[in-house]
């Protein structure tokens, strides 16, 4: 029995993950996007060109469950950062800091991106312009964290699900249930909201065996 839900699990986790990986809306923007910069700035259209089409081959090439380096993660979402600064300009703000070591960490692909995607997403319904985003992750006491908070409110996702904005409640789940299934008793998610920031914060345990070089310190978000 527990190898079968393990499975299903692990299925459904594919699934989801897929779904992520081939996000049609942020795909349609980011195209719009390039067109609309074709005739302004050729330069610029293509260097969102080039960023685009590196995040799409991290999306199609990263294995469906598989871990891969936190670097590799990082890499893509700094595509994506890319894409959407092209997009909002000074309507977006972004910070990412990487204590020593934590770019070696194996993580789940695509574990870190819905979570900047959503902070982009939602923090642009939430949060005063320019919306602030950012991604910090570090080695404390041999665990994995990952911080990625966006300035805005949190969005009970009961509510959410009632307007445009749905969709926020369902992939924290999902990202959850991930964890469950790669990482057993040794992870955990939160949301935390203060002084007009969301945080949702992610610890991975139990990975101090890679002879990863540990980093005590923390990054102040602000």
């Amino acid at each position: 029995m527990r190898a079968e839900k393990a499975g299903s699990l692990a299925q459904q986790a594919q699934l989801q993950m897929l779904r992520h990986q081939v996000n049609p809306h942020f795909l349609f923007n980011a195209l719009n996007a390039i067109r609309a910069l074709i005739d302004e700035d050729e330069a610029k259209a293509g260097d969102m060109i080039a960023d685009l089409s590196e995040f799409l081959r991290y999306s199609l090439i990263s294995k469906s469950y598989a871990d891969v380096p936190l670097r590799d993660e990082l890499t893509a979402v700094r595509h994506y950062f890319s894409i959407q600064k092209k997009r909002y300009e000074d309507k977006l703000e972004v910070k990412i800091e990487v204590g020593p070591g934590a770019e070696d960490y194996p993580v789940l692909s695509f574990l870190v991106h819905p979570l900047v995607e959503n902070a982009v997403k939602y923090g642009m319904k939430t949060s005063p312009l320019p919306l602030r985003v950012s991604v910090e992750a570090f080695v404390a006491d041999g665990d994995l964290h990952v911080r990625v908070g966006n300035t805005g409110r949190w969005l009970d996702p009961a509510k959410a699900e009632q307007s445009d904005l749905r969709g926020t409640g369902t992939g924290l789940a999902n990202i959850r249930a991930r964890l469950a299934n790669a990482y057993p008793g040794r992870h955990n998610l939160e949301v935390v909201e203060k002084d007009g920031w969301v945080l949702i914060e992610l610890r991975i345990g139990g990975l101090s065996n890679h002879g990863i070089h540990e980093s005590p310190e923390s990054f102040d978000h602000r």
